[in-house]
Formats: C-alpha cells, sequence, structure tokens
C-alpha cells in the first residue's frame, strides 16, 4: 500500500492535468520547434523531464533544465517538484518566449499552462515530446525531437543543467 499511494498521487494528478485550457497553449511539432529556435535565438526551450530523463536520456543541444517532476529511487515513481515556478522564475522573464518539452508532451503541456497562469504569456508546447509516442511494439519511435534527427546530446552544459536550490 506505501507504493500503491504516491503511484495513485501521481496518476490523479496526471488525471486532473487535462488541459482545460488547452487551446490557451499553442502546439508545435519537434521540427516547427526546432525551426522557431534556429530562427529566433532569444526563444528558450525549456525541459521540463525529470533531471534523470535529462541527462541519461539526453535532451535537445539548446535545453535548459527546469523539471516539473523529480524521480524518488524510494518510491520509484515521480514527485512534484514544488518549487517549478520559482525555478522557472529565477531562469527566466515574463516577456520571454518559452516552449515547453517533456517525454510526450503531457507534463510539458501542464508546466506551459501552470507558467501562462504565473504570467509568463509567450508559451507553447512541443506536443509529441522529446522521445515521442509508443509505436505497436512499446517503444518510442513515433515523433518526437529524438525519433525526428533533430540535434541533441547526453552532455550537460553548466548554464543549461537544473540549479539545484
Amino acid at each position: 500500500m506505501m507504493i500503491l499511494k504516491p503511484l495513485l498521487i501521481v496518476l490523479s494528478v496526471c488525471l486532473s492535468w487535462p488541459p482545460s485550457s488547452a487551446q490557451d497553449v499553442p502546439g508545435l511539432s519537434s521540427r516547427e520547434a526546432y525551426e522557431m529556435i534556429m530562427k529566433d535565438p532569444a526563444v528558450r526551450l525549456v525541459d521540463v523531464r525529470s533531471v534523470a530523463e535529462y541527462c541519461l536520456i539526453g535532451h535537445p543541444e539548446m535545453a535548459a533544465s527546469v523539471p516539473i517532476t523529480f524521480w524518488d529511487e524510494k518510491a520509484q515513481t515521480f514527485v512534484p517538484n514544488d518549487r517549478f515556478l520559482d525555478d522557472l522564475k529565477a531562469r527566466y522573464k515574463p516577456e520571454e518566449t518559452l516552449v515547453f518539452m517533456c517525454r510526450s508532451g503531457n507534463r510539458s503541456l501542464r508546466a506551459a499552462q501552470m507558467a501562462r497562469e504565473a504570467g509568463y504569456v509567450k508559451v507553447s508546447n512541443i506536443t509529441e515530446g522529446f522521445e515521442g509516442e509508443v509505436d505497436a511494439r512499446g517503444y518510442r519511435t513515433v515523433n518526437g525531437w529524438k525519433n525526428a534527427g533533430l540535434p541533441y546530446t547526453y552532455q550537460v552544459k553548466k548554464e543549461l543543467g537544473y540549479r539545484w536550490p
């Protein structure tokens, strides 16, 4: 039961995330986001996956790590980053253009909504995420940044890595 409780909490949060205001956050494909960033270097790519995902699975070369969740090794589940908005505000000004990304587009949509509610008006979401959707075999080979052949790395640059409080 101890393991089920955190899992149920995360599931309830995830299930409550279907955006009531999804239309307020523009969705972009990985390629559209990449082209937008290449066209305007002032556009910021915000990777909201856990630090573990950012480091071990890879991340776009220009993406900053601002996790909306952390991986809890003991509970074997994701736990919310209660400092998410504080972390975002420490790195970005409300007038900046932010493009949010996660594994498959769900957490990043929630992050973009939270940012919008906190006063960031130029936000968008990469709907297919870094890894994309699962195929018939259960592997993430359908769309996504990585599968589109867009530039990514495992190297964590100091200026883009998560800034621990």
